[in-house]
């Protein structure tokens, strides 16, 4: 895949909700990442719809010309030579807009109305194309897009680990698999060397999730494991942080037609019930802060310096893990956490069907979630930070009804789709931990992040011994005033750190696979 940033030259122009789009004047000049809802501090959240536009020069080369979008707040069309190209509705995941079809040779018009109503969030949330845009081409048959995945197990700490990879590729309808074969390269010694060169092998299309698959398309899957040796190991702290790299070459007749790589690290990672968090069977107290996507007075426009300032001024206060309170991240906040080894609990939504905001993404949620959770799932599995994928925050479904426990099923089910061999865990930051419903939730997942209810650990451990208890919210303000209501808990276990582990022991733990 050819690759490059699809940020600069584009234009902008702020209308009243649902209007569309108008050639007459009234444009300005905008590089993207943009969020316009910053520009008008005495009214930050502010019903419109903004237009963007820019001009692409294209040359028919037998090549197909995707956008990928990063993060677009929210409710987004993608317009090519005045036709709707593509629609995207969450405004936090990524998506790749393939627009092939809607190209002519030479002068095209690309432009995204982006429908902001407010209010849809319970907290500032920015308007427009706040993240990076990417041009993308890659020949008819190709790697997916976040279609590699690579899961490194340790079998025996600290020395001997397994590692899988895994390869999706797209092709016509009517082309065979016949002549195509991968090569997979590696680098845990230092430079890339040659894992294996593998024969396409077909795949049925309900191997893959929703967001991938399309007519008059076929698809191919290809797994390949090995032995590693005493790898350079992922941490946090100090020092350099070793990320490897895997590169997957698509081969026909002997020529490399497309190839793209993905980072990744050696770092074993297990929640227990009663000894706390471990990291390479060491035992880690978390200390977590929970982060929204905004840059304060910069708005939500992504810039990779700004947010860089911020994670290491949280590292001098001593935090060595972030919440991402309550979306999926930034790119930058992965590749950032991977350098300066943060631990990452990556949290998908704050709704599911019971909305908190008028125009929340409850709006949604029903038609788009599995292909949302495939792209918050699929993009950062990789990452050797990530430890947790949260399915949700202080969802009001759980603790309604059963229909909230037949949702965190689902939930479940379709992020282990993207990550069938469990880089990271599966939980759920609740408040509902009180009621007999959240309960039932938190016994499907295991991992559960209890919001401002600290008087329920001891308890909770006790009739739930194989459950693994952290603080996703609280403070030492919230377990004080809980104290005085409650009279049963002691100050001692309140935390500043939004996200806390049990208590620890010292030692090392044996490698063992937990959930």
């Amino acid at each position: 895949m050819k690759k490059r940033l699809f940020c600069d030259k584009w234009e902008f122009s702020l209308c009243p909700i649902d209007t569309a789009y108008d050639d007459a004047d009234g444009w300005k000049h905008v590089d993207l990442p943009h969020d316009w809802l910053i520009y008008d501090t005495k009214d930050l959240y502010k019903t419109s719809t903004g237009w963007y536009r820019k001009t692409y020069i294209h040359k028919n080369d037998g090549l197909r010309t995707a956008l990928r979008f990063e993060g677009i707040y929210m409710d987004s069309r993608i317009y090519v030579n005045g036709v709707q190209a593509f629609e995207w509705k969450n405004g936090y995941t990524t998506f790749d807009a393939d627009i092939t079809e809607y190209l002519k040779e030479g002068e095209n018009l690309i432009a995204v109305r982006v429908d902001h109503r407010a209010p849809n969030s319970r907290w500032y949330s920015g308007a427009g194309i706040y993240r990076n845009v990417w041009l993308c081409r890659y020949p008819e048959t190709h790697i997916l897009p976040d279609g590699i995945y690579v899961s490194a197990k340790c079998t025996e700490l600290p020395w001997l680990w397994e590692v899988t990879v895994s390869v999706e590729t797209e092709r016509a309808a009517g082309e065979s698999v016949d002549g195509y074969s991968l090569r997979i390269l590696t680098n845990e010694s230092g430079e890339l060397t040659e894992r294996a060169v593998l024969p396409m092998t077909a795949a049925d299309r309900d191997e893959l999730p929703e967001l991938v698959v399309r007519d008059g398309r076929k698809y191919a899957v290809n797994t390949f494991t090995y032995k590693v040796s005493d790898p350079v190991l992922w941490s946090i702290g100090e020092g350099e942080k070793r990320l490897c790299v895997c590169r997957a070459e698509l081969i026909k007749n002997n020529e490399v037609i497309d190839a793209s790589e993905t980072a990744y690290g050696f770092r074993d990672i297990e929640f227990t019930a009663d000894e706390g968090f471990f990291l390479n069977g060491e035992p880690l107290k978390i200390h977590g802060c929970c982060e929204h996507h905004d840059l304060g007075a910069l708005g939500a426009a992504m810039n990779k310096n700004a947010l860089r300032r911020k994670l290491e001024k949280l590292r001098t206060i001593g935090i060595n893990a972030v919440r991402t309170s309550h979306n999926p991240p930034a790119a930058e906040l992965m590749e950032l956490a991977d350098e300066l080894g943060l631990l990452v609990l990556s949290e998908f939504t704050d709704v599911w069907e019971i909305p908190k905001t008028q125009y929340d993404y409850v709006r949604f949620a029903k038609e788009w979630r599995e292909r949302d959770i495939a792209s918050w799932v699929r993009r950062d599995r990789n990452h050797p930070s990530l430890i947790a994928f949260s399915i949700g925050n202080e969802i009001p479904d759980t603790g309604a009804d059963e229909h909230g426990q037949e949702l965190t099923t689902l939930m479940k089910r379709l992020v282990r789709k993207s990550d069938p061999r469990m880089n990271a865990y599966i939980t759920i930051g609740s408040n509902q931990m009180r009621t007999e419903n959240g309960q039932k939730c938190a016994d499907i997942l295991r991992l559960a992040g209890y919001n401002y209810a600290e008087e329920l650990y001891e308890g909770d451990h006790d009739a739930h011994p194989d459950r693994f208890i952290y603080g996703s919210e609280t403070s030492r303000a919230a377990g004080y005033i809980i104290f005085l209501l409650n009279r049963q808990i002691s100050a001692t276990t309140t935390d500043s750190a939004p996200l806390s582990g049990t208590a620890l022991r010292s030692g090392r733990r044996k490698a063992g696979r937990r959930v």
